[in-house]
């Protein structure tokens, strides 16, 4: 499974920390359950961590420039934090 992780600074401003690939090497673990818990235990419990759905990462896969890449990646980060703003 991949994660985008993200922080998000004091004036709005989203900078892209990491791309992470959360599948064990053995293949274990596919959907990326053990790294996501790990990473909800941090101070900010997940909130910087969008997980990428099927449909999102082929979009990413297919985008043909680095323009399109970066709007697809902001479109989940902006989805991902309205989600999580609304639940708090």
């Amino acid at each position: 499974m991949l994660f985008i992780e993200y922080d998000v600074n004091t004036t709005g401003q989203i900078e892209l920390v990491a791309l992470i690939e959360a599948i064990e090497e053995t293949g274990d673990d596919p959907e990326g359950v053990a790294w996501h818990e790990w990473r909800q235990s941090h101070e900010d419990e997940g909130l910087g961590c969008a997980k990428v759905s099927a449909q999102d990462r082929i979009r990413l896969e297919a985008a043909v420039d680095s323009e399109e890449l970066f709007l697809i990646v902001e479109e989940i980060i902006l989805d991902d934090r309205r989600t999580k703003e609304e639940v708090r």
